[in-house]
């Protein structure tokens, strides 16, 4: 049980960063809403406390693309 609550902790820890970095290059959001990642290597889904988090991310060869207002990765 320790292992699990250990590993909890770690994932939690490790994903953290990205959000903040995600967060920092995107304003607020307001949801249900979806963005392509600045780099266009995947996209962003506004969650319900307002931040953005990490959709996803796209194929290779392929980048995120905005078609009418949602992230494709085309």
């Amino acid at each position: 049980m320790k292992f699990f609550a250990v590993l909890a902790l770690a994932t939690a820890a490790i994903a953290a960063p990205s959000d903040v970095t995600l967060n920092a290059r995107h304003p607020q959001c307001t949801p249900p809403q979806y963005a392509c990642k600045p780099d266009a290597s995947g996209w962003l889904v506004c969650n319900v406390d307002g931040t953005w988090l990490n959709g996803g991310v796209c194929p290779l060869k392929t980048t995120c693309k905005p078609i009418n207002n949602l992230p494709y990765c085309v």
